[in-house]
């Protein structure tokens, strides 16, 4: 890519979106690798998965397999560029993970139906801040990222509460990493079409 700025790329469920946000870089660039499909205890297909994206990149690249402090690491790497895999994946670690500071992993459904509408825009304004650092260390770095996420608003509307705040979150994020980026991509059945 060898310019700063932002790129999104969005698309659904084996839309062939990674594929394409990987060769916008080139294998020959010092490219940053993050991660955000941190799963402590992988099964086997999901484990397949992380192979075939592991062997698609550069043995050049450097991975992170990450989701916090994703802003720390953009301030202290310098690189040519980082690619995030991807957005859905941080907001929904994030999600468990202020959730699971208020009540246990069996009673989280309980613990949002009786929630607050304040306590829920806690949640959502810690997930929308840790955005905006990010946002804000790619510009003020003059990074070139390239941010993968899933389009989520195009489905039925989730039966459960969870499914709802999560969906909600995701288009927000989605919108907000939009409006700042210099170049939007969706991309359906392998085909990039450019947004903006």
């Amino acid at each position: 890519m060898g310019n700063s700025g932002l790129t999104f790329v969005l698309g659904g469920a084996k839309s062939g979106k990674s594929e394409f946000a990987e060769r916008l870089y080139s294998r020959d660039e010092r490219v940053c690798y993050i991660a955000t499909g941190v799963v402590k205890n992988p099964d086997g297909e999901m484990q397949l998965r992380i192979k075939r994206h592991q062997a698609r990149r550069s043995d050049k690249w450097l991975t992170h397999e990450q989701y916090q402090h994703i802003d720390k690491l953009i301030n202290e790497h310098q690189q040519d560029g980082y690619l995030l895999d991807d957005a859905i994946m941080l907001v929904t670690n994030l999600f468990y993970d202020l959730v699971l500071a208020k009540t246990t992993p069996d009673k989280i459904d309980e613990y949002l139906e009786a929630a607050s509408m304040q306590e829920l825009a806690v949640i959502r304004t810690k997930i929308l801040d840790n955005w905006q650092r990010i946002l804000t260390a790619c510009k003020d770095n003059k990074q070139s990222m390239v941010i993968v996420s899933d389009e989520v608003g195009l489905g039925i509307v989730p039966a459960t509460k969870q499914t709802r705040i999560l969906r909600d979150l995701y288009g927000e994020v989605n919108q907000l990493i939009a409006k700042a980026a210099d170049d939007v991509y969706f991309v359906v059945s392998g085909i990039p079409q450019k947004l903006k």
